[in-house]
């Protein structure tokens, strides 16, 4: 009886520990096969992330055309002074905030202003050592009072040395010579000047001639003058002939006198003049008499670049300039990434980034130095897609004053917080990828709700109580066999 005992004590063990073993092995080998099918999922996920085209960056509240942030209208924006030309405008470059305008679509004639468009064709077309002849045309069809007697017909300059003559001395050969060569006639030098400022955005500017003499259909405005300017000033060439204080050239074969040196006419340039400024860097005096006094100015301070016109101005030109250069350098703050948290305090809070895993290389707008900074603010829109190696960009951030837009800058992750978010986002993807194939392969292997797993178990535990039923009747049977030869030995031992 016994050893009957113990055998049904292990069958008793065998049937709670053998389904048991059973599942958890199933449940293992399911783990493992749907790791491993996540992982390639994941890899060919982020192959395809990777080889997606990458979303546009923006660039900043930038230049184009009519794409200048005017803010001026805001309440409590800085007014600017009083000035006496007639039409006036001028924005920083690096933000495309328009600071201060008056009148300044008002149709004008630019004088020799003409000429900065005259020197950004040339140096577009041009190499600076290509000789230029100076045609019969281009020293006599000048109107009188437009001569400088120096040049004759036939002369020869090099492109550097015009481009000197043009934009220090302000030549009217120089400027008619060049069109020449470069256009090959007025009309089509005429023709390159429209075209141009065109694409530049200029909407009331039609040119006829290359240095500005009088001419009823040769026009433009403050605003358009602007952006000539600023696309001059990007090239650096043009910098520095528009900075360079003074000229003195050799004289020619055709003449053996030599020029007389001449200085440039924009005495803010000019450190022994009583308007000078450190903070320019250069630009274009101009006048006539249907013109007036004209003067357009690139001047750098703090990290601002300002470009400003004055049109139908008087002969105080200069201080009207100064004026307004105050006005922008000291009445407000360039807005960078570096101090962008000084002036917007909750800016990273926006983001939900620390400051050192993003970048903002475009962020450049212009705030009042004495704004309220309760009416700063910020607003970060998330970008449609997820960032990639080869697009970090996670959104926009847009920044307002009172309600009024101040220009917008696209946010990107550094390529070491990229790194971390990249690691981070594969582990939940592996983690959602597993989760969702156990739940599919519940969901294919159920019966009538009864995954396999449980069928299984309830399979082997009805054999399991089979056997268990079977071992006791055959033991119950057992005993009674064993109770009636007890009681056969009993009764043979009375007798």
């Amino acid at each position: 009886m016994r050893k009957l005992r113990t055998l049904f004590a292990a069958l008793l063990l065998a049937v709670c520990l053998v389904p048991a073993g059973v599942c958890r092995a199933e449940e293992v080998q399911e783990t493992e096969t749907a790791a491993a099918e996540t992982t390639v999922s994941a890899g060919e996920t982020a192959s395809a992330e990777d080889g997606a085209a990458p979303v546009s960056a923006g660039a900043g509240a930038g230049i184009t055309a009519g794409g200048l942030t005017d803010v001026t209208d805001v309440p409590d924006w800085p007014a600017g002074p009083e000035v006496s030309a007639e039409s006036v405008f001028m924005f920083e470059k690096r933000s495309g905030e328009v600071l201060y305008e008056k009148d300044p679509d008002a149709i004008s004639y630019p004088a020799s202003t003409t000429k900065i468009m005259t020197a950004l064709l040339t140096l577009e077309n041009c190499k600076l050592d290509e000789e230029v002849t100076f045609s019969h045309d281009a020293i006599y069809d000048i109107e009188e009072g437009g001569h400088h007697y120096e040049f004759e017909e036939g002369e020869v300059l090099t492109v550097d040395e015009c481009l000197q003559f043009l934009l220090v001395e302000s030549v009217n050969e120089v400027g008619y010579a060049l069109a020449e060569h470069v256009g090959g006639s007025l009309s089509g030098f005429a023709d390159m000047m429209n075209a141009r400022a065109k694409e530049l955005g200029c909407e009331n500017t039609h040119f006829v001639n290359p240095h500005g003499l009088n001419d009823p259909e040769h026009v433009t405005t403050a605003r358009d003058m602007a952006l000539i300017l600023s696309a001059c000033v990007e090239n650096e060439d043009f910098r520095r002939y528009a900075s360079q204080t003074s000229v003195q050239l050799a004289g020619r074969a055709i003449r053996t006198e030599g020029f007389s040196r001449y200085t440039n006419h924009h005495l803010m340039l000019q450190q022994e003049s009583e308007f000078y400024d450190p903070d320019v860097v250069c630009g274009k005096t101009g006048f006539t008499s249907l013109a007036g006094n004209t003067l357009v100015t690139y001047a750098e301070k703090d990290g601002m670049e300002v470009v400003c016109v004055l049109m139908k101005g008087l002969s105080d030109r200069f201080n009207d300039t100064k004026l307004l250069l105050d006005h922008a350098f000291n009445d407000f703050n360039l807005v960078t990434e570096e101090n962008v948290s000084e002036i917007f305090p909750d800016v990273y809070d926006e983001l939900g980034h620390a400051q050192e895993d993003v970048e903002m290389p475009d962020l450049a707008l212009m705030v009042p130095d004495l704004a309220d900074e309760t009416k700063l603010s910020a607003a970060f829109t998330p970008a449609d897609a997820e960032p990639t190696e080869e697009n970090l960009t996670i959104g926009t951030l847009a920044f307002t004053y009172d309600q009024a837009s101040l220009g917008e800058t696209t946010v990107l992750l550094t390529d070491e917080a990229f790194e971390v978010w990249a690691e981070s986002r594969a582990e939940e993807s592996i983690a959602a990828a597993e989760s969702a194939e156990e739940e599919a392969y519940t969901e294919e292997t159920e019966i009538f709700g009864w995954t396999a797993g449980e069928l299984i178990f309830l399979a082997l535990m009805f054999v399991m109580l089979v056997v268990l039923l079977i071992l006791l009747f055959w033991l119950i049977g057992e005993r009674i066999r064993y109770n009636r030869m007890s009681r056969r030995r009993d009764r043979y031992r009375k007798r």
